[in-house]
């Protein structure tokens, strides 16, 4: 009868488990997919910000200065400004991506953060460009 109970509690938390662990799984991946998108959203959002901002500037010419503050999420490899391009490569679980904006001034000078975190710029026109502070 003892042997009979212990079968019968084993199948029934085996029958549990085979439910379960497929769920928590499911879970688990969905909401690593959900952390990578919103990562990739506050990513490309604090972009568009930083870039518009810098175009707003350089618009208004020298002695246009201003503060911002962006979010740069924790996936975020590098930042590069290239030809008046800034590159963010972002980290995710296919690969590296690498999103950018465009801006319309093509000399872009100063210092960009290096790591995560909310961090207030500083974007001033200087000459026939502008410069971005940290």
């Amino acid at each position: 009868m003892k042997f009979q109970v212990a079968v019968e509690y084993i199948l029934i938390i085996g029958l549990g488990l085979a439910i379960l662990i497929p769920y928590v799984a499911y879970l688990t991946q969905v909401a690593q997919s959900y952390k990578e998108e919103n990562a990739l959203v506050t990513a490309k959002n604090s972009l568009e910000k930083l870039g518009q901002t810098i175009d707003w500037i350089y618009y208004q010419g020298e002695p246009a200065k201003t503060k911002i503050e962006i979010l740069i999420p924790d996936n975020v490899e590098s930042i590069e400004v290239v030809n008046g391009t800034i590159v963010w490569r972002i980290r995710t679980s296919a690969g590296i991506s690498d999103i950018y904006y465009i801006c319309a001034v093509k000399n872009i000078t100063g210092n960009f953060p290096s790591g995560s975190g909310y961090y207030e710029i500083t974007i001033e026109a200087k000459g026939n460009g502008v410069e971005v502070n940290v």
